[in-house]
């Protein structure tokens, strides 16, 4: 048969079992919150790659566009260099020609480094659509096995709280008020167990031989640990 103190005990284990599981349940586990910064980060660089994309791609279209004009002009230059008639004349169309092949060579240049910029921005994408892609599925599945534990963690939390109630009801209320005035003091432990080598099992004090004797022949009462002034439970076979 259990005893109020053992009971007094039970009520304890359940309610630092009940604030446990109430942190758990507010809190992800680091395995998730690593996941969420992994597709964070990958999402960003892929945002970031796909606006590069689009810059390369315009300034492109504008060095294809100018590549185009230099040629005509240099196709217009050349033609004119058939019909002029003096030298001053010659010497300016040849000066036309030698800029407009001069822009020709670099605008091509330019544009072989864009468009190798655009492959690098493709294949980056691909491989961060494709990272992003596995990242979200793996945290896809994390959450679905998280929120599984949540649920299992919901349904002790809900007997825990039920337990904890049936145990209100049964210790008499100036057991539990004693419970709560030490348990206040003492980081919520307001009871602790005489281990098996005879100390106290919350601050390792050893207890005299006589209490404990006299615990054994009145487990109903109210004893303390001598040093950090916690009620103390002996849980033997017949209380578990």
């Amino acid at each position: 048969m259990r005893t109020i103190i053992s009971k007094l005990w039970d009520y304890q284990q359940a309610i630092l079992e009940i604030a446990r599981l109430n942190r758990e349940l507010k809190t992800y586990p680091d395995s998730i919150k690593s996941l969420e910064k992994s597709v964070s980060v990958i999402e960003e660089s892929l945002k970031r790659t796909k606006s590069e994309l689009d810059v390369n791609k315009a300034n492109q279209k504008k060095k294809e566009e100018y590549l185009e004009l230099c040629k005509s002009n240099l196709e217009k230059s050349e033609s004119k260099l058939m019909e002029v008639t003096n030298q001053k004349d010659y010497s300016a169309v040849l000066n036309e020609i030698d800029y407009a092949k001069k822009e020709i060579l670099e605008t091509e240049e330019k544009l072989i480094a864009i468009l190798e910029s655009i492959e690098r921005n493709e294949k980056n994408i691909e491989q961060f659509e494709k990272s992003l892609k596995e990242k979200q599925e793996e945290l896809s599945k994390a959450l679905e096995e998280f929120n599984t534990t949540k649920k299992g963690q919901i349904e002790k939390r809900e007997n825990l709280l039920e337990k904890k109630k049936k145990l209100e009801q049964d210790i008499p209320v100036r057991y539990l008020k004693r419970f709560y005035e030490i348990a206040k003091k003492r980081n919520g432990v307001g009871v602790a167990m005489v281990e098996k080598d005879e100390t106290c099992s919350a601050c390792h004090m050893k207890i005299r031989p006589q209490k404990i004797n006299e615990m054994k022949k009145n487990p109903d009462h109210i004893y303390t640990c001598e040093n950090c002034q916690r009620i103390l439970v002996i849980i033997d076979d017949e209380n578990i």
